[in-house]
């Protein structure tokens, strides 16, 4: 499938989303669509195991919208909302763990982005940024005004969005941003490594870790903990189940097949 926006690679069973609109791989409501659909056309082929989401080039992950996009204007607010809303909840909700890859600048809707990854790895480039009210602008892709807070905390979500502020990708990790950074000349390593054992994982428990830590703060504590014991009550049938505690016995890499 083609995208306009995007470049999508099969690399063993790890899969590359790369956004790619240079200079600064800007949003619009066209990249938006094509991620979706990447992100669509990921959860259903079967040899993906783990998704790495990044940006071309060394400049920007993604440095936020794309004002001049005549399409997303002609289209209106709602609609730029309403898809950018839609990625981070798919990146969220996708049943296959998301690595941010991260150099460069991830501003506005590309911190959004980066912020929905289950992992995500800094080059040390990369620059953050949630200076939306210096540019008279609400952000409104349901992460920085609603899962920041749980993802850092009331006060430091405050200075983030209040100060505006250049954020390091050292500065980052503190805040528990991100989960790790790493040297420029070793980044692209790191991330092969990552991926690697990522992808080496049991899809089922990587569903049920990911829906059920979701719940803690899309749902009340009680939700979270029906969703842990149905993914136990789940997972303990499964042949994966099966396969690791074997594999463990037997002093071997175990072999998962998500089934």
């Amino acid at each position: 499938m083609h995208y306009e926006t995007l470049k999508l690679e099969h690399i063993g069973d790890t899969s590359r989303i790369t956004l790619d609109r240079p200079p600064v791989n800007a949003v619009t409501v066209q990249l938006l669509e094509d991620l979706l659909g990447a992100l669509d056309a990921l959860e259903a082929r079967q040899e993906t195991r783990c998704i790495v989401l990044t940006g071309a080039g060394t400049k920007a992950f993604c440095a936020g919208a794309d004002l001049a996009d005549t399409r997303g204007q002609a289209h209106g607010n709602n609609r730029f909302r309403s898809l950018g809303r839609s990625a981070v909840d798919r990146i969220e909700t996708h049943p296959k763990p998301v690595i941010g890859a991260l150099r460069g600048w991830c501003i506005g809707g590309g911190f959004a982005l980066a912020m929905a990854c289950d992992v995500r790895i800094a080059s040390t480039t990369a620059k953050f940024r949630t200076g939306d009210a210096y540019l008279g602008v609400i952000p409104s892709w349901g992460m920085s005004l609603t899962r920041l807070v749980h993802y850092s905390g009331r006060n430091r979500s405050l200075d983030m969005l209040i100060l505006g502020e250049d954020l390091s990708a050292e500065k980052a990790m503190d805040l528990g941003l991100v989960t790790r950074v790493v040297p420029e000349d070793l980044f692209d390593f790191e991330i092969e490594k990552v991926a690697a054992r990522v992808a080496a994982g049991a899809p089922i428990s990587f569903r049920a870790i990911k829906e059920t830590v979701r719940a803690q703060y899309w749902s009340l504590p009680e939700a979270a903990r029906e969703l842990e014991t149905r993914w136990a009550e789940l997972n303990d049938a499964s042949q994966d189940s099966q396969e690791g505690k074997a594999a463990f016995r037997e002093r071997r890499t175990p072999h998962f097949k998500g089934i």
